[in-house]
């Protein structure tokens, strides 16, 4: 993705009706690329850009998923044998960033450094800009599968494995 966003072209809404029908319908969807688009750095090539990433979404969600299942499968992930206290403090902040991330106008700011980073420049587009979209759905596809191992037992049982032989 860091590839399309460094080509994709400042005017792309202004010369492809496509493109514009696309980015509005994401946005319709997602809140997040309205409030990037209102920070008015380079709103035409970060809202198209953004829309791509959150359409994208579901496939790293895929991707991500059996990585997971194959970490779960092999018990090599630490998030399948840590204890609940001991995850609970990450899980907690990684929460706070994420809720952050999903609200970008309590983090950003147009007249900011680190905006304009953000958002205005191809570098900063390309790379860092991902942050504020694969960020949330990585800890959310996470949270959910962490939920899910507690709540099935399958983590409790592990726990137990580890200090029962």
């Amino acid at each position: 993705m860091a590839v399309v966003g460094m080509l994709v072209p400042d005017d792309i809404l202004q010369r492809n009706v496509w493109a514009r029908d696309f980015s509005d319908f994401m946005a319709s969807i997602v809140p997040q690329i309205d409030c990037i688009t209102t920070l008015n750095i380079k709103p035409d090539v970060n809202r198209f850009y953004f829309s791509i990433l959150w359409a994208g979404s579901p496939v790293l969600s895929v991707i991500s998923l059996l990585f997971i299942w194959d970490g779960w499968r092999r018990r090599s992930a630490l998030m399948w044998t840590a204890p609940l206290k001991a995850a609970l403090l990450p899980m907690g902040l990684a929460m706070v960033v994420t809720i952050a991330m999903l609200q970008v106008d309590w983090l950003v700011e147009p007249s900011l450094r680190l905006s304009k980073t953000y958002f205005g420049s191809v570098l900063g587009r390309a790379t860092l800009a991902q942050v504020f979209v694969l960020g949330p759905v990585l800890f959310g596809l996470g949270l959910t599968v962490w939920l899910l191992g507690w709540l099935s037992g399958y983590i409790p049982r592990n726990i137990g494995k580890q200090h029962h032989g």
